[in-house]
């Protein structure tokens, strides 16, 4: 285990290849104030870019990847020692980072799953700035150039995202072939709610799992906000005709109502209930193939195929919903940022293979994808399980592109605000019109609050 003693010996201030401009972009980057930033008196680093003691938190199991890639780390740079720590992305384990960030528990290095936890993690002032040292390094400098790819706070860099992680269509192929369903890969959302009825009368309790964000897919990362970010977006139409999607898939039984979801709760285990054949097609990422491959613990027969996220109208173009994702944030209280950055530079580049058999896809490998990264990925039967040749026409499509996230004003009140108010209205305690028209109003209120 790593020693919480960090009282060494006062070193350069960083040293290696980070150079001085990279220096004073960590300390700089420390400053107070709505914007972001770390706290208003750092702490001095006590280490170079390859000496340091680092403790690391995420969401992974250490046995699913990320003990071997620290293993590996830790032979390359012998200098640096570095203890993983588990904590479960759920609410108590988000809750349980949050504290300790706070408080005086030595982390260095932690992911967030998600914007709404970069966004308030770097707003809070737990996270540095990475803008200017991603622009100096060959991996990370696609983070930052002048047409976002991943998610920016108040226009700044606070997190480096490690996987590639587009949304898809995960499919049972034996039940599609069995009932002669037909599943092009230019299909719409009015052709998602068909295939989900017909998998409802070949037998299945409910045809999908989720229905498509029509309002992500037809408005991008930014799709909360009007132009300029001033204001919501709730009264753009399509947010309307995807709350009348769910409620009419709810009524003909082709998705749970919110109801089961609830009683059941089934948020967060979609996977058991499509490989144990309750439905047939789910909305998902990469993810979905660590659970797929895992005989022993999801026993199941059938093999599963994809297809793209479905678009709005036949040949119009749209965004994918999903993210660069899984990102990886350096703690603004780090004693040893030089070498936390080297790690950081570690994870997304040579020790992403060892994530791959996790269900991971860093952005690296996406860009240049390797019989290793399949390998990894898909296991030994991937021929049994898999139809690969359909995972990699919709997994490295390059239309339509990823959402990327640029406006994060009030994010975090208005996304708790929707995911309420829509499960209200799953639950017909209130209606489309008066859920909208609350959505709109509270949404302004905390945009104009957080920018006055």
């Amino acid at each position: 285990m790593v020693s919480s003693n960090r009282q060494l010996s006062r070193r350069t201030l960083l040293g290696g290849a980070l150079g001085l401009m990279a220096g004073s972009s960590l300390l700089s980057a420390c400053g107070s104030g709505s914007g972001g930033g770390g706290s208003a008196n750092p702490p001095a680093d006590q280490g170079g870019s390859d000496e340091g003691e680092l403790v690391v938190w995420g969401g992974v199991a250490p046995e699913s990847g990320p003990q071997e890639l620290v293993t590996a780390f830790m032979a390359k740079y012998p200098g640096i020692k570095v203890e993983y720590v588990r904590y479960v992305n759920d609410e108590q384990g988000i809750l349980k980072l949050d504290t300790a960030l706070q408080g005086g528990v030595p982390i260095d290095v932690f992911f967030s799953y998600g914007t709404v936890d970069v966004v308030r993690r770097s707003q809070a002032g737990l996270a540095l700035d990475l803008t200017e040292l991603a622009r100096e390094d060959e991996l990370a400098k696609a983070f930052v150039q002048d047409e976002p790819i991943s998610t920016l706070v108040d226009g700044k860099l606070y997190s480096i995202p490690t996987t590639h992680f587009p949304n898809f269509v995960v499919i049972n192929q034996d039940a599609m072939d069995a009932a002669g369903i037909e599943i092009p890969y230019d299909w719409t959302v009015d052709d998602y709610h068909r295939v989900a009825q017909e998998f409802k009368a070949a037998g299945f309790d409910v045809g999908a799992y989720n229905v498509p964000r029509h309002e992500a897919a037809g408005l991008g990362g930014d799709y909360l906000y009007k132009e300029g970010g001033t204001e919501s977006n709730f009264d753009h139409p399509l947010f309307r005709q995807r709350l009348e999607d769910i409620l009419a898939m709810e009524d003909d039984g082709s998705i749970f109502t919110q109801e089961r979801i609830t009683a059941e709760g089934i948020g967060g285990y979609a996977q058991n209930y499509f490989l144990d054949g309750t439905f047939a097609m789910m909305l998902d990422g990469t993810i979905a193939i660590r659970y797929i491959k895992n005989l022993e613990e999801y026993p199941h027969d059938f093999r599963t195929t994809f297809r793209p996220y479905p678009g709005l109208v036949t040949g119009e173009p749209y965004f994918n919903p999903g993210v660069r994702g899984d990102d990886v944030q350096i703690s603004s209280k780090s004693q040893y940022q030089s070498a936390a950055w080297t790690f950081v530079k570690f994870w997304m580049g040579e020790g992403a293979q060892f994530m791959s058999p996790s269900g991971k896809v860093s952005p690296a490998q996406y860009e240049n994808p390797t019989d290793e990264l399949f390998e990894g990925l898909f296991g030994p039967d991937a021929d049994t399980l898999f139809d690969v040749e359909s995972f990699e026409k919709t997994f490295f499509a390059p239309e339509p592109p990823l959402s990327v996230r640029s406006i994060t004003t009030a994010y975090t009140e208005i996304s708790k605000l929707k995911e309420q108010t829509e499960s209200e209205i799953r639950l017909r305690t209130k209606s489309i019109d008066d859920g909208l028209a609350e959505m709109k109003q509270k949404a302004d209120e905390a945009i104009a609050a957080a920018l006055s």
